[in-house]
């Protein structure tokens, strides 16, 4: 169901519509029943999830993701807040896991009104807000977990205030190592990755791309792909600037061989959900394949076997 909400605020800056409204609102049931186990309602939430996609979301969290304790009034609480934005043109994850958790999800776009008074934002896209509520968040934190990379520590932290006892139960356990796997970075590439496929002065150019501005985590990423083969070019520290001013330091992890982007998107296309990325991947995919010299020059060289 479509509801229309106006989202009243000083500058009235912008309209909200819910696209999916929550049929289990203010959900209290703890994480784990009386004999220790997850409640049969998480249960139930687990069932809509296979690994690969929990993987996926970590990525998607680190990535474009943010999870923090509620500090309103100055105190500290154990009540989590955990929301992710997207553009309405790569919702599609978001739309997913707010049915996979039952959560209400909303379509966000800035008035004309606030249009007109800030030109600069009149060419800015409508973008899709999810924001998972209290316990929901818990469990979702709780899934994704052992897969965080850029913000595990942040979980950590987040933990030792609800969830200590946790923690303590798996302390020696592998949860807290770093874990990579192709869905994780399918999920991460799919928030903070770039896909070129253009034609530049009669020219295909293809490259991938990843940046963050976590040095250490871009760097474990690129250290990874190369360790698997493939031909990566870590960046150097460039400084991101706004407005003039220095904001913070940023890496890029570039891959741009052809044969090397084929190969890391068929590992990362059964897990990227972003219908245009997906896209880019198999039309470049296609060109390796079937348009590109070297399939050329291989064609060529069979032919001439067959004739000889």
């Amino acid at each position: 169901m479509r509801k229309q909400i106006k989202k009243k605020t000083k500058l009235n800056c912008s309209d909200t519509i819910r696209v999916r409204e929550t049929t289990t609102p203010n959900i209290k049931y703890p994480l784990a029943g009386e004999d220790g186990h997850l409640h049969p309602f998480y249960k139930k939430l687990l069932a809509n999830f296979e690994l690969e996609e929990i993987q996926y979301y970590a990525g998607m969290m680190d990535g474009d993701g943010s999870f923090a304790l509620d500090t309103r009034k100055g105190k500290i609480k154990p009540l989590i807040k955990m929301q992710i934005n997207l553009t309405e043109e790569a919702a599609e994850p978001i739309i997913q896991l707010a049915d996979k958790l039952d959560c209400t999800l909303s379509r966000i776009e800035f008035s004309e009104e606030y249009k007109i008074k800030n030109p600069s934002r009149r060419n800015t896209k409508p973008w899709y807000y999810l924001a998972i509520p209290k316990q929901k968040a818990w469990f979702f934190l709780y899934l994704i977990y052992p897969y965080l990379l850029e913000k595990k520590e942040t979980a950590k932290k987040l933990f030792m205030y609800k969830y200590k006892d946790f923690l303590e139960t798996n302390n020696e356990s592998k949860i807290h190592q770093r874990q990579f796997s192709y869905p994780y970075l399918a999920g991460y590439a799919d928030a903070e990755g770039s896909y070129q496929y253009k034609l530049i002065k009669g020219r295909f150019n293809f490259a991938f791309r990843i940046s963050s501005t976590n040095i250490g985590h871009i760097d474990y990423i690129g250290n990874t792909l190369l360790k698997l083969g493939y031909p990566v070019n870590l960046s150097k520290v460039n400084k991101i600037h706004l407005y003039g001013k220095r904001v913070k330091d940023q890496k890029n992890v570039n891959v741009a061989s052809l044969q090397g982007l084929k190969k890391l998107y068929e590992n990362l296309m059964p897990f990227a959900k972003i219908k245009r990325k997906l896209r880019a991947m198999s039309m470049t995919c296609f060109y390796v394949d079937y348009l590109s010299p070297h399939f050329k020059k291989k064609n060529l060289k069979g032919l001439k076997r067959e004739v000889e």
